[in-house]
């Protein structure tokens, strides 16, 4: 007699077996090449060749470092990746970097490519003494096949020589720039400052990112680029995928490309699994396909205020009689991003504001682990931050990667700051790397437009106070080229030719005052505004020694400059006062950029879409240790600044107008209430006013209000001319109809008997 549990358990193990076999043949339903499932021998695989290296440096050295019988047993030992200055090597020009590795004899009838992932800034690469290649450019991948350098019968030496100078020392110099590093050798931020001889200090070159040996059997799988289209309002998508290769073989070869597609990061039914093949005859040397693929109900791509990150992820194994070659594989988003004439901006149709930051990690790209960017990250979120400008530079897939799961938008600048020397050449050299930007970053959801260079000369008038050879068209010719390059390689996101002096207003730092903010603006962009703050004084103690931390000499007025405080701003344009010892003038410097940042975006913020849609604060982190606009320091530490945007960037905003903060007894105290909504979804709340005095409650207004999804308007004003002198704070709160505050906003003012104008 058999069991009850025999009894349930075989009925129970069929139908899982028919349901298995339902789904394997459900899994691509839209899809006409659909094949099964086969059990493949694995051959791709990585080989990391990260860790420690030997590293010489080569200013008067000889050039034939590379050669294998050099004897390097006494050079300096180094870990890769890393820039060389987080290594001690405080230098500018030429490093040797040296590395040897076994090989696995039953790896030599396959094809071995050499990975970089970053070199800062030439590199040239030798294999047992034999030259393979050279490469220039800071931020992106390169490889070289060297399959026939290698040796399976020793040790093999990996000889790199990176070079990362210094530009041409002079007055100059920093108008007619040659390398193509943005922020990492010309900026406000730099160690030493823009304008100081010593701006080039701390050099970012070296080895920085991971270098590898790919192992497949005669192909490389180099790119997959995923271009989405959205059809029937949202209802089904198609995906446009291009597969770009390289066939070492000596002969055609007929490949069966399987390709799988699946949720990366939400839970779905079997109609979002995708099983495809594709069968072509590939040829010696660069090969590419292209095929389409289908999705009904697509699940879109977000930015996390409007909606969920859906993610997929895209596979592709090129197989030759039963055999796995290559793979390789992408993440991608299904979302459409478009700039329209009126200039506003929409995310699959639906009509976003952009409040932004703009972001420079470190100068040192190879301390930032997944761990910090996920930090910064969420520091953003928590701020209420929806889209970054990655400024002037390009940071690490990783972050880019980040910011697709998280659902931050990214607006990215190619790697152009002020000034570069004028020649077909360099155009030439800026549109390979301009290529290499788009290639590398195509398949990311999360970036919505391209930007080709900051304040370019011919974009910048202040410069001819700067420079006595300033051309008022410098770079206009590479700058159109760069343009009409980036418009014909991308046709799915905006296309901005450069970051204009003019998107840049900088009141209250650079000219005007704080107050200019309140002013109607006829810009749809602002791309940067914010002013300088001091650290905490536990974070100026790890740059400053105590001495230091008041300034009382040239010298060490210097020294904080050279830390990239701006005297000038401080003192005589933003009229900060240094109070009686270091503790005031910190209060007194992050009071101010507080301020000067909460009440500027909030000005921005209610000129929604009349004409602002896009507004980006300067700078999130500071990315050395030093005194800038950051509202967070290097060291992670937020100031007054970071929670004064947060307030002010909250997609549901009650925001409060005012003018002055300090008024003289009996004069007329008069503010203005706002609803800023951000967000696709209507609210029926209570607004809620109270003003304060001490803990005294003077005053309350509260009435019920329907507010409509992405719309700002002003709803009540309030005057007053009869209150006593003191303090007080004004509250705005906005409750939902449970009676919870689901948001609130504040404004201080002062009344005194009688008040400086």
């Amino acid at each position: 007699m058999k069991s009850r549990k025999s009894f349930v358990y075989y009925p129970l193990l069929s139908f899982c077996a028919i349901f298995l076999i339902f789904f394997i043949f459900s899994c691509a339903p839209y899809q006409t090449n659909i094949i099964t499932q086969k059990t493949l021998p694995f051959i791709p695989k990585i080989i990391s060749l990260n860790g420690n290296w030997k590293a010489k440096i080569g200013y008067l050295k000889p050039g034939n470092l590379y050669l294998p019988d050099i004897d390097d047993s006494n050079w300096k030992k180094i870990h890769v990746p890393s820039n060389w200055y987080l290594e001690n090597i405080d230098y500018s020009g030429a490093l040797w970097y040296r590395k040897d590795f076994m090989l696995d004899p039953s790896l030599k009838d396959k094809t071995l490519t050499l990975i970089f992932e970053g070199v800062d800034y030439y590199a040239d690469v030798w294999v047992n003494g034999r030259y393979v290649g050279s490469h220039e450019g800071y931020f992106q991948p390169f490889y070289f096949n060297i399959t026939s350098f290698v040796d399976f019968s020793k040790k093999n030496i990996l000889a790199v020589r990176v070079m990362s100078p210094y530009e041409e020392i002079g007055k100059i110099w920093s108008l007619h720039k040659r390398l193509i590093k943005g922020i990492f050798n010309h900026h406000d931020t730099r160690p030493g400052g823009a304008w100081s001889i010593r701006g080039q200090d701390k050099n970012t070159g070296g080895i920085w990112n991971n270098v590898y040996l790919k192992i497949s059997d005669k192909i490389f799988i180099r790119q997959i680029h995923v271009t989405p289209k959205i059809l029937e309002q949202n209802k089904k998508a198609e995906c446009d995928v291009k597969i770009n290769l390289t066939s070492y073989g000596t002969k055609p070869l007929t490949i069966s490309f399987v390709v799988r597609v699946k949720p990366k990061n939400f839970i779905s039914s079997s109609s979002d699994f995708i099983l495809k093949k594709v069968t072509k005859k590939i040829i010696p040397g660069k090969n590419s396909l292209r095929f389409k693929i289908k999705f009904e109900k697509p699940k879109l791509w977000w930015p996390w205020d409007l909606g969920f990150p859906h993610l997929y992820t895209l596979s592709i194994q090129a197989i030759n009689n039963d055999k796995i070659l290559d793979k390789n594989e992408t993440t991608f988003g299904i979302r459409e991003v478009r700039l329209s004439p009126k200039k506003i901006w929409y995310i699959n149709n639906k009509r976003i504001f952009l409040r932004g930051t703009n972001y420079i990690s470190s100068q040192w790209l190879s301390e930032m682990t997944k761990e910090r960017f996920l930090y910064d990250l969420a520091l953003m979120k928590r701020a209420n931050i929806n889209v970054i400008r990655v400024h002037a530079h390009i940071e690490p897939e990783k972050f880019y990667k980040l910011c697709d799961e998280i659902g931050i938008l990214v607006w990215q600048d190619f790697s152009l700051q002020w000034g570069y020397i004028d020649n077909n050449e360099f155009i030439e050299e800026a549109k390979r790397q301009v290529r290499d930007m788009i290639s590398m970053l195509y398949n990311h959801p999360s970036i919505i437009a391209w930007c080709g260079h900051n304040e370019p000369p011919w974009d910048a008038p202040w410069m001819k106070y700067k420079y006595p050879d300033y051309n008022p068209n410098q770079n206009k010719k590479l700058d159109e080229e760069l343009y009409n390059l980036m418009k014909s390689l991308d046709k799915t996101r905006h296309i901005h030719k450069h970051s204009a002096t003019v998107e840049h207003p900088w009141l209250g730092w650079y000219s005007g005052s704080w107050k200019d903010y309140a002013k109607p603006i006829r810009l749809p962009l602002i791309t940067e505004f914010g002013a300088q703050a001091l650290l905490s004084i536990d974070s100026l103690r790890k740059i400053f020694s105590e001495d230091e931390l008041w300034p009382k000499d040239e010298k060490t007025w210097k020294k904080w400059e050279y830390h990239n405080f701006q005297r000038r701003e401080n003192f005589k344009l933003a009229k900060i006062k240094m109070g009686r010892n270091i503790y005031e003038f910190i209060k007194n410097s992050q009071s101010y950029q507080a301020n000067l940042i909460k009440f500027a975006a909030e000005c921005y913020r209610r000129q929604q879409f009349k004409p602002v849609a896009a507004i980006f604060q300067f700078m999130f982190v500071e990315d050395w240790p030093s005194i800038n606009w950051g509202i967070v320091d290097y060291f992670r530490n937020p100031k007054p600044g970071y929670f004064a945007l947060k307030e002010a960037y909250q997609p549901l905003l009650p925001s409060i107008e005012w003018k002055k903060k300090i008024f003289s007894k009996g004069e007329k105290i008069r503010v203005s209430f706002w609803v800023i909504n951000d967000l696709h979804k209507d609210f029926n709340i209570k607004y809620l006013i109270k003003l304060i005095k001490g803990d005294k409650l003077i005053e309350k207004i509260e009435f019920p209000l329907f507010i409509k999804r992405s719309s700002c308007k002003k709803i009540k004003n309030w005057e007053s001319s009869n209150l006593d002198s003191g303090k007080y704070l004004i509250i705005a709160e906005i409750k939902n109809q449970k009676g919870k505050i689901i948001s609130s906003n504040h404004f201080n003012f002062e009344i005194k008997e009688k008040a400086l104008q």
